[in-house]
């Protein structure tokens, strides 16, 4: 070979070797990040009561919202029973978004041991009770309606806009 070709291609091989040197390593990836909220939940308490003979009243205790993720989501078992309790999360728009049950909190069952040491269950009903719901908060959710089973249809006793502060 000829010194000036092995010139030519030592020349031409520099090059190559700084151009592609010089290259950037890094793969492109967009500016966007997407912000995941933080999993919310919600704490609701309520009193309900029932003077004789007259309706039932629902009342709002507090409301509390708290950065958390529920553990697991406990839900009622068995069969649903005439006054029993639904709540139901709405969005903005009054849309349902999730529907669950609540034992009767004005009924309450109690097991004991006898005087003959036999188990005995009875059956209180209560004038007013306190009840408590624990939620995972989706975060379009911003009301959250509570509703009593009826022979005839659901009653609807109180609609809680849900407070994000």
């Amino acid at each position: 070979m000829k010194i000036p070709n092995i010139i030519n291609i030592s020349f031409f091989l520099a090059i190559l070797f700084i151009i592609s040197s010089c290259a950037s390593k890094q793969q492109i990836t967009s500016e966007e990040t997407q912000i995941i909220p933080k999993p919310k939940l919600l704490f609701l308490n309520y009193k309900i009561s029932k003077p004789t003979n007259e309706e039932k009243t629902i009342v709002l205790i507090n409301q509390l919202v708290t950065d958390g993720k529920l553990k697991n989501k406990s839900t009622v078992e068995g069969k649903l029973s005439l006054g029993d309790l639904e709540y139901t999360l709405l969005d903005a728009d009054f849309n349902e978004i999730e529907k669950n049950s609540i034992k009767n909190p004005l009924i309450k069952i109690v097991e004991f041991i006898n005087d003959l040491g036999n188990f005995e269950k009875k059956i209180i009903a209560l004038d007013s009770a306190q009840f408590s719901l624990k939620l995972q908060l989706p975060s379009k959710a911003k009301h959250i309606v509570i509703s009593e089973l009826t022979n005839n249809s659901i009653k609807k006793y109180i609609t809680t806009k849900i407070n994000y502060e």
